[in-house]
């Protein structure tokens, strides 16, 4: 029988509730109504390394992509990636380049246009300052009237925007980046909050405290030119500034946010309109409160192969979180580093040379991501597996005994590479999933039971094992790490349930 083996993460404050856990699989709900399942799991992107900035660099800091170019920040340095993974240095601190290692992400934006008045630009805020990056000449120019204590810049209707730590924001003269007038400041009147984060999107810009938010829009007056647009405010805030990202959905385009209010913190939010939508789960909220501190987490989105996922990085926790923006599921996602399982290598992510790249976390490193990627290709001759794990829902009746007779997983077999994976004596073998099962809802595991996946071609190979034994629950887990095209269906078990003392007695002389 089914039993709904196919799902987001769901682990609940009891695992008597849910012990549900997906990593690295994302669900897929099928779109044709003749399909043969409703749900699937797919596995997530592997990695390739693409580009090295700086070796001993503690991690890119952010990347940007603009008029075709794409620029990363390691460190206190600028580079240019090239479509073929070559890298330009534009140097470190110095002359006009104010930028400061604090080790936090950096904020980008691109501005201005290419032979008008004013040259295309980058404005970067980096340690509570900013640089100006002309795209004309390739080098760092002086700015007049910089702002400081820098939290965050933005770009919105030709003006460069600066967020500080003292309460205000600050507008460039239009398209310029390097000239701010001092005049053209402002500070939130509708609340009182200290503001945190802001983000452009839909031609709003979206201003955070750390309990409520307000949105502008451009109103064209002559000093200074931003307005609170009607209606745009919010009764929650932001907790973490950096999780602030925008996030495409099948409607349209919307902006999610690690938040809170002065009721509580650690929900993710959507904004709906002028209204704040919570998006995380309990499950989820659940796993923030119990970890150190919240609020240094990341956040960026990405859309692949039409799902949009909304990341959250929690640096302090070591784990990283995604949302499927459209079905409303997480997943965990996750890298082997060291040999220890924890975040993903991603800490920043842009769309470009028709590729997904990714900026490492601990590292200078640049890597392209694909689902064409079964594994975490760091290196020349390094591929780290990838672990998939998936704990499914708990079958229950009522208490009663179940005898399993069989538990089979629904994965696509027969698609071990060519030449085929080897064993310890470099003899030919099959891909190999790993069972587990559990009879306290999760709590603890019996021995592993390794299921032969089917090599390549050898498809009508069943993933089942037999024989498995009596429970009053029956928790599975599922574990595969083989470098091939994993994807599930779904999973079946063939129980026995009766209560009666007959039945009772010949489990008992079984087990």
């Amino acid at each position: 029988m089914r039993f709904g083996f196919c799902g987001g993460s769901y682990a609940s404050q009891s695992p008597l509730v849910d012990a549900e856990s997906t990593i690295n699989w994302y669900l897929e709900q099928t779109e044709s109504p003749n399909s043969r399942t409703q749900w699937a799991l797919y596995r997530t992107p592997g990695v390739t390394r693409f580009a090295q900035l700086l070796q001993n660099l503690p991690s890119t800091r952010g990347m940007l992509t603009t008029g075709g170019r794409v620029f990363a920040v390691g460190g206190t340095h600028l580079f240019e990636l090239t479509a073929v993974g070559g890298v330009v240095d534009y140097g470190a601190a110095g002359g006009s380049n104010f930028m400061v290692d604090d080790g936090l992400p950096v904020t980008m934006v691109a501005g201005g246009t290419s032979g008008g008045l004013y040259p295309a630009q980058i404005l970067i805020a980096s340690g509570g300052t900013v640089s100006v990056f002309n795209l004309g000449t390739n080098a760092f120019v002086a700015i007049s009237g910089a702002p400081t204590n820098v939290l965050m810049v933005e770009f919105i209707d030709g003006f460069f925007i600066a967020l500080s730590s003292g309460n205000t924001w600050q507008v460039s003269n239009p398209e310029d980046a390097t000239t701010w007038s001092g005049l053209a400041i402002s500070q939130v009147s509708v609340f009182s909050d200290q503001l945190l984060a802001m983000i452009a999107t839909n031609r709003l810009l979206w201003i955070f405290g750390g309990k409520r938010a307000v949105a502008y829009y451009n109103s064209g007056a002559a000093l200074f030119p931003f307005d609170v647009a009607s209606g745009g405010f919010m009764e929650v805030g932001i907790l973490a500034q950096y999780s602030v990202a925008r996030v495409a959905l099948k409607s349209g385009t919307t902006v999610m946010w690690l938040g809170g209010d002065e009721r509580g913190p650690n929900v993710v939010f959507a904004a709906n309109g002028f209204t704040p939508l919570r998006v995380s789960d309990h499950a989820l909220e659940y796993w923030m409160s119990q970890q150190a501190t919240t609020a240094d987490a990341v956040g960026w989105s990405t859309q692949e192969q039409g799902h949009n996922f909304y990341w959250l990085y929690f640096p302090t926790a070591n784990a990283t979180w995604r949302l499927d923006a459209d079905l409303g599921f997480w997943h965990r996602i996750s890298s082997l580093v060291g040999g220890v399982q924890g975040a993903h290598l991603a800490r920043c992510h842009v769309s470009a040379f028709g590729l997904h790249l990714i900026g490492d976390r601990s590292s200078g490193t640049i890597y392209s991501m694909s689902n064409a990627q079964y594994a975490e290709n760091t290196g020349p001759g390094v591929s780290i597996p990838i672990i998939r794990t998936r704990i499914g829902p708990t079958v229950s009746q009522e208490g009663n005994w179940q005898y399993i007779n069989e538990f089979m997983v629904d994965f696509q077999t027969g698609i071990g590479p060519q030449p085929p994976l080897t064993d310890a004596n470099g003899n030919p073998r099959d891909p190999y999933a790993s069972f587990f099962y559990s009879g306290d809802f999760g709590q603890t595991w019996g021995p592993e039971r390794m299921i032969p996946c089917g090599q390549s071609g050898i498809t009508l190979l069943q993933a089942t094992d037999r024989r498995i034994g009596k429970f009053r629950s029956f928790t599975p887990k599922v574990v595969v790490s083989d470098p091939v095209a994993w994807s599930v269906a779904d999973a079946f078990i063939n129980p026995r349930t009766d209560s009666s003392p007959r039945y009772a007695k010949s489990i008992a002389k079984i087990t």
